[in-house]
């Protein structure tokens, strides 16, 4: 976004006093507040009101979908909504973030499990309310399921800083390379504990030959320059966005997605469907593939057509299967989830853990929420 882009955006805001924008923000953001600062060009205000309640507030302005404060935009009535997850982004470039100031300690000590954004949305409460946090990561470095998302759509360092911000004082250490798998035994080491894990099992088509295919985690964390000539991703939400675009991107002559429901039903934004276009990526919507062989030159993929029924389902069209050959890799990008039959009882829970959170923004307030809850324990 650019200056004039940035004033266009500014001046169609029109101040609506109910503030539908700030109560569609799981974190409670107000655009209305931060437009109207940033209108006066005062932006360090405006960066300010944004990261007093979204600890992660670029990270989340370059990556939150159009579906929460933007979705809410009385503007949209008139002409189109304003893209306020790239002003706040924006703005908080241009007015940068305020110094953290905690209040004084109330010498209690929490634990919080998992360095992904729910955990760090508690550690920033907990932080704001005077605790002392351990945070505990079994990986070498923290941002969790964040880390996953491409450069293309979040800088690593605009991630880095914004962690760093979170984690660099005298209140807070990090355990990196740390595995719990004994909860209740942390448990009576602190005044209290937050697990925030990330999800552990994807979601399966439930189809034969589906064991041929690459899951999205394994794909993201580990992209090979034009590994693959021949891509089928299966899904239709950020996941797959992110595969197929890294894809493409790094090499790949062609890539596929196959989206089950139609393509406007696709929990992406519209400036990615852009971005799907401009790199002539092609979508087969209302689609699903029913079986994945192994053949000698990679993988064929049996398939058929969907329509949407009067119960707004997605349902097969007998009489329109196909066989699609030669791919050379499929990747199965359809999410994952954190298995119930995993929960250990007795535990305040953030994060993928509760099964709530599909995007960053609601992974930190999820954590904001468990921190809050603790609170009110220690204070009862």
């Amino acid at each position: 976004m650019d200056a004039s882009d940035l004033n266009n955006e500014l001046s169609r805001c029109l101040g609506c006093r109910a503030k539908p924008c700030e109560k569609a923000c799981p974190l409670g953001v107000s655009p209305h507040d931060f437009i109207a600062a940033a209108k006066q060009g005062d932006f360090l205000m405006a960066a300010s009101l944004i990261s007093k309640k979204n600890p992660m507030p670029k990270t989340c302005g370059l990556v939150c979908p159009n579906r929460f404060c933007q979705k809410a935009c009385i503007r949209a009535k008139i002409d189109t909504a304003i893209e306020i997850p790239c002003l706040q982004a924006k703005i908080m470039s241009l007015g940068g973030y305020s110094e953290l100031i905690f209040p004084k300690q109330n010498h209690k000590k929490v634990a919080v499990i998992g360095g992904g954004p729910a955990g760090l949305g508690a550690l920033y409460e907990l932080l704001m309310a005077g605790f002392i946090v351990d945070l505990y990561e079994k990986a070498d470095i923290l941002g969790g399921a964040a880390r996953l998302i491409p450069p293309y759509r979040l800088p690593k360092s605009v991630l880095d800083d914004e962690i760093n911000r979170l984690i660099k004082n005298d209140r807070t250490k990090v355990y990196l390379n740390t595995e719990i798998t004994d909860f209740h035994l942390l448990k009576s080491q602190y005044d209290g504990v937050i697990l925030a894990l990330g999800k552990t099992t994807p979601y399966t088509l439930g189809i034969k030959g589906e064991e041929y295919c690459t899951s999205y985690h394994n794909y993201l964390s580990n992209i090979k320059n034009g590994s693959s000539q021949k891509i089928a991703v299966t899904g239709g939400g950020e996941a797959a966005l992110d595969c197929a675009v890294s894809a493409k991107k790094n090499g790949s002559d062609c890539v596929e997605m196959f989206v089950r429901r139609r393509r406007e039903d696709m929990r992406i934004m519209d400036r990615n469907q852009q971005e799907l276009n401009r790199l002539n990526i092609k979508i087969h919507d209302l689609t699903s593939i029913t079986e994945i062989k192994k053949t000698n030159k990679g993988y064929d993929l049996d398939i058929i057509k969907n329509r949407i029924n009067d119960q707004g389902k997605a349902e097969h069209i007998i009489g329109t299967e196909s066989t699609l050959s030669g791919y050379d890799m499929v990747i199965q990008a359809l999410g994952s989830y954190y298995p119930k039959e995993l929960m250990p009882e007795g535990f305040i829970m953030a994060g993928d853990m509760t099964g709530s959170t599909g995007t960053i923004v609601e992974a930190l307030a999820s954590g904001r929420d468990a921190a809050k809850e603790l609170i009110r324990k220690e204070q009862s």
